[in-house]
């Protein structure tokens, strides 16, 4: 490892035990701006080095760990030689552990000044690298551009929370990284970016514990190989819950995430040791699983329950300071598999990429532990058969962000005048779609269908997000014909624009247009309209009254859906 002496600025060579207390540099990257390993070896004979950007940083870094007692600083920029692969291999697997081990890290912020409100806005929350960065030191301190202390991370904690979707916990207790599930760990780097692509998976290393080779040139499968160096030394199969965006035309997929995007709204997984943690392995025919597996009416669709849950809380009175106590309610991840041949399976995501079932339908369906295999070849599993054209429609219709609805389903006989199962049937053709994502003072909707009847869920949502009224109509919707019209009808654009109309008050962000819109789908389109079919015979959805908490003290409305019919196969 090669420091910086602060007082002379010549780069020292240290090795293991031999390395002193030194600080450590953390910024982002500005190109040619930036000072090399090869420019600092001629910085005092090259004046053009002094004038560059790159190098007043690190002057500027000196500086302070001067002022704060300290002989060494490491940066990237110039403490590595990288022209030397086989060192930048070793720098980046090492990297983590570099940060760890520093006695203070400096975070310099060159796009923030102190006082203005741009703190949240900087880049440096947006790049991969500043991932590990911010989380393995156990001091950071941040600066604005004229090394002007701003805080530091345990004093700026819930805004950084707040802005990356980082758990506190670990913004606040850097040995708690590694409690935290795969899929969660993932999340936190899921709207960060990296000049190479490479290096989204390179940036991880750390975060994960993995060494791995680094094979610049090898694009988006570096990150399908960290995946398997992580399912090498890990049994969390909440490594399998991420969810494909409702736009890609291919629902069938490998077992690995094209990259940590796909994890955005997995902060709420968690590891639940409730649950078979049963060792799986890599084979030439994918991944070895046996996972517990419920059967489904849809041809060749299966889904399997993973060893995770998507942990809610509400809050209750407690006498005893702080007042008030989290009761947390764990929802089981099922994930959709589709049959490609014999006992090898492709992830789909079809009704949607994770599925939740209704709480007494497992306890009845009593799903089997099967041995299957996952496959990890995406063209394989893209060459499976493609989704209706009406249903693609509607996926390419949706919205990705979260809806704020936690849907939960069950299919069974129900007892007289109760919701309670009496017997379970299996699921049959169910789609589940967000048609427009929630937000401050927004209304959101969501789409269930199964068989010819389809349920539209709208939640009027307040200021801070907590929801304020929700309404439901039942429609006849067979093979979605009725909504993909509206789908392509300015008359229904509230149901899935963004910005619906150009007059705020023909919009339904409103309690009485709310109801006014649900009025006029239930005249156009209701299920009631037709006399010969008992819709509520057929379905019950059952609104929990008090909304459920993510581990972000978001809100979330939770929905039962019962569908009572007998389905048919398809």
């Amino acid at each position: 490892m090669r420091l910086i002496d602060v007082n002379t600025l010549e780069l020292k060579e240290f090795f293991g035990e031999s390395t002193p207390s030194y600080a450590i540099l953390s910024h982002t990257w500005d190109g040619n701006k930036e000072v090399t390993f090869q420019e600092w070896e001629r910085r005092t004979t090259d004046k053009a080095i002094q004038r560059k950007e790159g190098y007043a940083k690190i002057i500027g870094a000196c500086r302070r760990a001067r002022a704060d007692g300290l002989q060494y600083l490491w940066c990237d920029t110039n403490c590595i030689d990288k022209r030397s692969e086989a060192e930048l291999s070793e720098a980046i697997n090492s990297m983590f552990a570099w940060y760890r081990d520093s006695h203070v890290c400096y975070a310099y912020l060159a796009d923030v000044e102190a006082k203005t409100g741009t703190f949240a806005k900087s880049r440096w929350f947006t790049r991969g690298w500043t991932l590990q960065e911010l989380l393995a030191p156990k001091t950071v301190m941040f600066y604005d551009y004229r090394w002007t202390v701003l805080g530091d991370r345990a004093g700026l904690a819930e805004m950084i929370s707040g802005n990356t979707r980082i758990h506190l916990g670990v913004l606040n207790n850097r040995s708690t990284i590694y409690d935290y599930s795969i899929a969660q760990q993932m999340s936190w780097a899921a709207d960060r970016r990296t000049t190479r692509s490479e290096d989204i998976a390179y940036c991880l290393l750390g975060i994960f514990d993995i060494n791995m080779p680094l094979l610049y040139g090898e694009g988006q499968k570096a990150f399908t190989r960290l995946q398997r160096e992580i399912i090498e030394v890990s049994n969390d199969q909440s490594i399998l819950a991420w969810d494909l965006p409702c736009s890609d035309p291919h629902p069938w997929t490998s077992a690995f995430a094209p990259s940590p995007a796909e994890f955005r709204f997995c902060g709420s997984i968690v590891k639940d040791h409730k649950y078979d943690h049963n060792p799986y392995s890599v084979t030439n025919l994918g991944l070895s699983m046996n996972l517990a597996l419920v059967q489904t009416l849809v041809r060749r669709l299966v889904l399997v329950g993973l060893n995770c849950t998507k942990q809610l809380y509400r809050e209750a009175p407690h006498p005893k300071p702080p007042g008030k106590i989290k009761l947390h309610r764990p929802f089981r991840i099922w994930i959709p598999l589709y049959l490609l041949n014999h006992h090898t399976y492709a992830r789909a995501h079809y009704p949607s990429s994770k599925v939740f079932f209704g709480r007494s339908y497992i306890t009845l369906e009593r799903p089997i532990p099967t041995g299957l295999f996952l496959t990890m070849d995406s063209t394989q599993a893209r060459n499976a058969q493609p989704l209706q054209p009406s249903t693609q429609i509607m996926r390419d219709r949706s919205s990705d962000s979260p809806s704020g609805l936690h849907i939960a389903i069950a299919a069974g006989n129900t007892a007289p005048n109760r919701h309670a199962l009496t017997e379970v049937y299996p699921l049959g053709d169910i789609f589940i779609v967000q048609l427009k994502r929630r937000g401050p003072g927004t209304a959101s909707h969501q789409l269930i269908s199964c068989g010819n009847l389809s349920i539209i869920i709208s939640v009027l949502w307040d200021k801070n997000e907590s929801p304020r009224t929700w309404l439901h109509t039942i429609i006849l919707n067979p093979q979605l014909k009725v909504t993909c019209q509206m789908a392509s009808s300015v008359e229904w654009n509230c149901f899935f624009e963004e910005h619906g109309h150009s007059q705020q008050s023909q919009c339904c962000n409103n309690v009485a247009n709310l109801h006014s819109l649900h009025e006029k789908l239930e005249r156009a389109h209701g299920a009631s309209l037709n006399p010969c079919y008992k819709y509520k015979d057929s379905l019950a959805l059952l609104f929990e009254s008090h909304p459920l908490k993510d581990l972000f003290g978001r809100q979330e409305l939770v929905v039962d859906i019962i569908l009572k019919g007998k389905p048919e196969s398809t």
